[in-house]
């Protein structure tokens, strides 16, 4: 949809995930970003029943390091209408870190290989099953610990 971001719910509304949006009356946007987590949650929803396919046990199938519920990751809304700001922030936050769960179950899971070779070679991105215990894995403190003497 071009260099705006939006989202099309199933009766193909179409609605903006981006600003500027007044806080105290963003009912479009806190629509679109709910629609957003619900994408989200049936994302987590398809990995998890991937790695059951994949014979993976289910303790260690993929699962969101923050619950999903309608507007609300981790019991804050995502919406920004009558919302606290460190409570809206707190949300967001939580979301990102869900979308890095998924984008490392995704790349752990797929044939995906980055445009760029120095991002990744292939040994380090393993071509199936799940990453899950390798998720504790950061690697720019990794790399960060191998440049010092």
């Amino acid at each position: 949809m071009g260099s705006y971001p939006r989202i099309m719910d199933s009766s193909n509304s179409t609605y903006e995930l981006f600003g500027p949006v007044n806080l105290f009356w963003s009912t479009r946007y806190d629509r679109a970003m709910t629609l957003f987590l619900t994408c989200l949650k049936h994302f987590a929803e398809f990995a998890y029943s991937k790695d059951l396919e994949n014979n993976i046990p289910p303790d260690k199938c993929f699962k969101l390091p923050y619950k999903i519920e309608n507007d609300k990751v981790e019991n804050y809304s995502i919406t920004q209408s009558f919302n606290k700001q460190e409570n809206w922030t707190k949300a967001l936050k939580y979301t990102l870190c869900n979308l890095k769960w998924a984008l490392y179950w995704f790349v752990g899971n797929t044939n995906f290989q980055p445009l760029n070779a120095t991002v990744a070679s292939p040994t380090e991105v393993p071509a199936g099953g799940s990453v899950y215990s390798k998720r504790g894995t950061d690697i720019k403190s990794s790399a960060r610990n191998s440049s010092k003497p």
